[in-house]
């Protein structure tokens, strides 16, 4: 037994597990060598199973040696996570009070670290170093690469100074849709590789990964990693061992690739930086935006936010001096912005009705066959359709209806595990993949969008017994079943979570919109951003105030950004592009800004509103949730943690507690669920949140899960 230096003490080893649990394990070193260094995974025992864990360094203090266990397998010579990547997790987990063990597992390929046998036997016997399966990137055409504007010049100055510097240099690049971004992405990155340093590419969504790899892999033959949870264990394996060992100098990814063994690094750059889903929603709930900006601080690196619609945090932080602000005001080459108008959909006297049918019938149209499809957007279409070109429509809402009720009771069909409504989805295979389609045999399937349960869409009511049932509202299924009937003969894709579960089957849709074998592609938020058409000449915007109508400080932002980045796929190339957006609500700010591409006025108004209630950024947010099976239990706890909260915030005025409430969604998954809401000065929360995280332990009881959400985007 190896003896610690000038004690009689064996020599302890203190261990990360990948457990919920506060600090490390103490465990005994029984080999006749040093400690292995830091960040070298160990096997170790843990009760009567055996798990994978990593060594943090020797341990400072000695316990009785009869309890302690001693490390059974030293699993790699040389350590498995890089230094510098140890401590950005390390902080990462702490800014978000998340445990570091399950941070460092969720941070790893899957596998690397677990607590499950099946996983710590793989790693066992297979050791460790590249998957068997291997994946390359494959090159999408970027076309003749034009001479750079001069706006795009002077950007690219700017960042290609900051990175021969090799200094911490955070920039927010201001450029609107089509000005040509993603060109002076790529030329910064090859400055940055010609300079001796790696680059790091964050995308907000899987979706985009597959086209803006494309574009790189074809500027770039070799070195070139992608990194996102859609690909398959081995093929994240291949890619993550091609990071590490230096092979890869060039990264591209959604948000988990922020954790990416990337050494060197000399450029970050995060892609249209506004976007929420940078927020991880489970789990480990952090920002990879705001995480890219520290990780490039400890990397002494440039990072540059890129959107042509900025969150408004990241304008201020660029107004204010904390990142330096570039902007690109035009668009490259012969793209100009599309025009953009508002139809009003209000209904506001009998008159008003009788002209919007008589202006129907004029045209031929069937209005109350197809609610959300004006005479004006028809007429569009068709115009659009008889020139040869594209249209793109946009409806943040899947499914064929939106509820299902019965005309003779009033009863509306909710899933029994959360607070929801179902939305009716009809012929929808990809919904059945994996459940006994003989119970489904019925119209269609009942689901609910949040825990994901299906239910057989009845032709009677399941309370009343009563025939009258019927499917209320529309998503992009029956817009898409719609069109067809409107517009016979034309071509139909549609892109949401229903239709393209697989990475591969999105990307093959958008290669056939792109190249004009599509006539109308239909779609969710995942077609609003960063994609190319030259072809496309018409954007719809369908329902867009239900955005609006969400109890989330940032709603107006959001609804925003979605209609500005949706417009912005039109008018990209030669083919003029226009823009109509249906509403009922024209008179709102953002509905206003969107039309005129005023992004500044925008930001104007949201921030005068944000400043009076005082919301990010001129405070910092902090969501603590409870939940449980039982409402007694999750209300209790609640009230527990409230109560530690007012007395640890005392009588100081810069922290406001709101709270507990009942969530906005009160039930997901048979689980009830309560928040309080911590706003107010940095340091106050942060040391308010940090009372909280170590109380959770004594206060509230196993059966009640407790999540701490640092900067929440998501209140439902």
């Amino acid at each position: 037994m190896v003896k610690a230096a000038g004690t009689d003490h064996p020599l302890l080893v203190n261990c990360i597990v990948p457990l919920h649990m506060q600090g490390p394990l103490t465990y005994r070193w029984p080999f006749d060598t040093t400690l292995p260094e830091r960040g070298t995974r160990l096997l170790l025992p843990l009760g009567h199973r055996r798990i994978v864990g990593i060594c943090w360094g020797p341990a400072r203090e000695f316990l009785d040696e009869s309890r302690l266990k001693d490390v059974l397998k030293v699993m790699e010579e040389q350590p498995l996570i890089p230094g510098g990547l140890l401590n950005f997790i390390e902080w990462a987990a702490s800014y978000y009070y998340y445990p570091l063990g399950p941070a460092l597992s969720e941070a790893l390929p899957a596998g690397f670290l677990s607590a499950t046998r099946k996983a710590t036997e793989q790693a066992t016997d297979r050791g460790i170093g590249p998957g068997r399966s291997r994946f390359d990137v494959k090159a999408w055409s970027h076309g003749t690469v034009r001479k750079l504007t001069a706006e795009q010049e002077n950007v690219l100055s700017e960042i290609a100074k900051a990175v021969t510097a090799g200094v911490f240099s955070p920039y927010l690049l201001f450029g609107i849709t089509g000005s040509g971004k993603t060109e002076v992405y790529m030329r910064a990155v090859e400055h940055c590789l010609a300079s001796g340093r790696n680059a790091l590419v964050l995308v907000p969504e899987i979706s985009m990964t597959g086209q803006i790899a494309g574009w790189f892999a074809g500027r770039f033959a070799q070195g070139l990693s992608l990194l996102h949870s859609g690909l398959t264990r081995e093929q994240r394996r291949d890619q993550w061992w091609k990071i590490r060992s230096g092979e890869s100098r060039i990264v591209v990814g959604a948000r988990s690739a922020i954790f990416a063994p990337l050494q060197n690094i000399g450029l970050v750059i995060i892609d249209e930086e506004h976007d929420p889903s940078y927020k991880q929603a489970d789990k480990f709930k952090y920002n990879a935006r705001d995480l890219a900006v520290m990780r490039g601080r400890m990397e002494g690196a440039t990072v540059v936010l890129g959107s042509g619609t900025p969150s408004v945090t990241s304008y201020f932080n660029a107004l204010s001096g904390k990142y330096c602000l570039l902007e690109m005001k035009e668009r490259a080459g012969d793209a100009r912005l599309p025009s953009v108008e508002i139809v009003d959909r209000r209904v506001r006297s009998r008159k008003k009705r009788r002209d919007v049918k008589k202006d129907a019938g004029r045209s031929g149209a069937r209005s109350d066959e197809t609610p959300w499809l004006s005479s004006r957007l028809r007429h569009a279409i068709s115009s659009t359709l008889e020139a040869g070109h594209q249209v793109l429509l946009f409806l943040n809402r899947r499914g064929f209806a939106t509820y299902v009720f019965c005309q003779e009771c009033g009863h509306v069909f909710k899933c029994r595990s959360c607070d929801v409504v179902l939305a009716w989805h009809r012929g929808n295979k990809a919904l059945l993949r994996n459940v006994d389609t003989e119970k489904f045999k019925g119209p269609g399937v009942l689901c609910c969008h949040y825990c994901g349960q299906l239910y057989p869409a009845l032709p009677a009511c399941d309370k009343c017994s009563g025939q009258a049932v019927r499917a209320s509202g529309f998503g992009t299924e029956k817009v898409a079943n719609d069109f067809l009937q409107e517009f016979p003969g034309t071509t139909v894709a549609r892109i949401d979570r229903d239709t393209v579960g697989h990475r591969k089957k999105m990307e093959r849709i958008l290669h056939s919109f792109r190249k004009g074998e599509i006539d109308c592609l239909i779609g969710t938020q995942m077609i609003t951003k960063g994609h190319d058409f030259p072809n496309l000449a018409l954007v719809g915007v369908i329902a867009p105030d239900m955005g609006l109508n969400v109890p989330e400080y940032c709603a107006a932002e959001r609804t925003f950004q979605l209609m500005a980045q949706v417009a912005g796929r039109a008018g990209r190339s030669a083919v003029k592009g226009r823009v109509i957006i249906q509403t009922y609500m024209p008179d709102h700010y953002a509905m206003e800004c969107a039309t005129a591409h005023d992004y500044r006025r925008f930001y104007e108004i949201e921030i005068a509103k944000r400043e009076a209630l005082g919301y990010p950024p001129f405070s910092r947010l902090v969501n603590v949730r409870l939940s449980a099976a039982k409402k007694a239990a999750a209300e209790e706890a609640a009230l527990k943690l409230a109560d530690v909260a007012e007395k640890a915030a005392g009588n100081r005025k810069d922290i406001i507690i709101l709270g507990p409430v009942q969530s906005p969604l009160a039930r997901i998954s048979s689980r009830y669920r309560y928040q309080l809401m911590i706003k107010g000065a940095m340091k106050p929360v942060r040391r308010l949140c940090s009372e909280i995280d170590r109380r959770v332990g004594s206060l509230v009881p196993s059966n009640v899960r407790v999540e701490i959400d640092v900067d929440p985007l998501n209140f439902m």
